[in-house]
This record gives structure tokens, C-alpha cells and sequence, in this order.
């Protein structure tokens, strides 16, 4: 689901990754108030558009949802495509959306430890 407002604006315009709950919803709250037009994102599409629906009903008008998965290139590009469609420019980005850490195999703690030269007590991760 997608805003409706269009056209290149004069307000100053904010995007806030992760903005279905949380610091994330606050902070979109927080611009809406201070006159921002607010692109609320979030990964899952339902809770972003009740999220934005709930600001709305707020008296936060400014704000609208846009889908965004952060890890796929192809979401970000249709994000930044509706921003210049619909507004002109982006004025704040704020990257509140979270990606779970990458993992790797080390193989065998102990070559590890040996080959970065860390001290046993230091290296807590590898009991």
C-alpha cells in the first residue's frame, strides 16, 4: 500500500526504515508533528500500513506507508523511485530498520584465536 499525496513537495520530506513499532513509529511521529511529510517503511506490509493509518488517525496527515525490505536491492529501488515520483526529493533518511547479523564458520576456535592473537579470556564466544 502507498500514500496519497503527490507531486514535488514543499514540505520537507523524511523516510524512516523500520517505522512500524517502536523507536521507529516514535520517530515518525515525532517528524509528523514538527510538519515533516513522513514516508513510514517497514518490511511487512500489513503492520506498516496500520502503522501509518494509526498516526493518521492521530492528526498526523503527512504520513504515508511505503513497502521496503532492506536487504533486497529491487525494494530499494522502487522505494526511491516513489519518492521521486511522488515527491521530488528525500530531505532525512533515517536507516532505523534492522538486519540480524551476518554469520560465517570460523572453523576451529582455537586456529582462530591463534590467527587473530587473541587471549583466551577475551575470546568468550569460543568456550
Amino acid at each position: 500500500m502507498e500514500g496519497s499525496i503527490n507531486g514535488p513537495s514543499k514540505k520537507r520530506v523524511a523516510v524512516v526504515t523500520g517505522g512500524n513499532r517502536g523507536m521507529g513509529l516514535e520517530i515518525c511521529r515525532q517528524l509528523a508533528a514538527h510538519g515533516l511529510t513522513v514516508v513510514l517503511t517497514a518490511r511487512d506490509e500489513k503492520r506498516g500500513a496500520e502503522a501509518a493509518e494509526k498516526l493518521r488517525e492521530e492528526g498526523l496527515s503527512d504520513v504515508v506507508f511505503h513497502q521496503l525490505e532492506i536487504s533486497e536491492p529491487a525494494s530499494a529501488a522502487h522505494l526511491a523511485a516513489f519518492i521521486k515520483d511522488k515527491f521530488g526529493k528525500l530531505d532525512i533518511l533515517v536507516n532505523n530498520a534492522g538486519v540480524l547479523g551476518v554469520t560465517t564458520d570460523v572453523g576451529d576456535p582455537a586456529t582462530l584465536q591463534e590467527t587473530v592473537n587473541l587471549s583466551p579470556d577475551i575470546c568468550v564466544a569460543f568456550p
